[in-house]
């Protein structure tokens, strides 16, 4: 199996890239922390003051995980793959997965933030995901309506068995 890029339209760069920032925000970044008076109070104590996303959402951490790992696989199927049926299939997932996911970070970062909402606070890690998770979401929709691949080279015919 050989990978190439150039068989990648543009859907399929902004769900694969909008995954991998995610993956590596999921990680990297501060996704909740405390604020005010608790914030100040912890600094002086020596106390972490915020939380990745992976262990401030238990349960969608796992849901965001499977939905940027589909996106990653939407990426490599199209770069991998002549025939269209995988990539077509993984478009459909990733848009499905993403939209759930999406909605679920919406929630958890404007309307629903973990923790009183008098002490904890969305940090710069909890906007990054959702504003991943919504390009994610637009990229494996735009992949399901792009019908050509970008190199004219790539548009091969595929191959047909004739039998007798």
């Amino acid at each position: 199996m050989k990978v190439e890029f150039s068989p990648l339209r543009r859907g399929e760069l902004i769900a694969g890239a909008a995954a991998l920032v995610l993956i590596l925000t999921l990680f990297g970044l501060p996704w909740y922390g405390l604020t005010g008076a608790a914030q100040r109070s912890a600094d002086a104590l020596g106390i972490s003051t915020s939380v990745n996303g992976w262990h401030g959402l238990t349960d969608l951490r796992w849901l965001i995980l499977l939905t940027a790992l589909t996106g990653l696989a939407l990426a490599v199927a199209q770069s991998a793959c002549r025939a269209p049926a995988l990539p077509v299939s993984l478009s459909t997932i990733t848009t499905v997965l993403g939209a759930v996911t999406s909605l679920a970070l919406i929630d958890r970062v404007l309307l629903n933030v973990p923790g009183p909402s008098e002490l904890v606070g969305a940090r710069v890690g909890a906007y990054v995901g959702l504003i991943s998770g919504l390009a994610l979401t637009a990229g494996a929709f735009v992949s399901l309506r792009e019908e050509d691949p970008a190199d004219p080279a790539h548009n091969a015919a595929i191959e047909t068995v004739h039998l007798g």
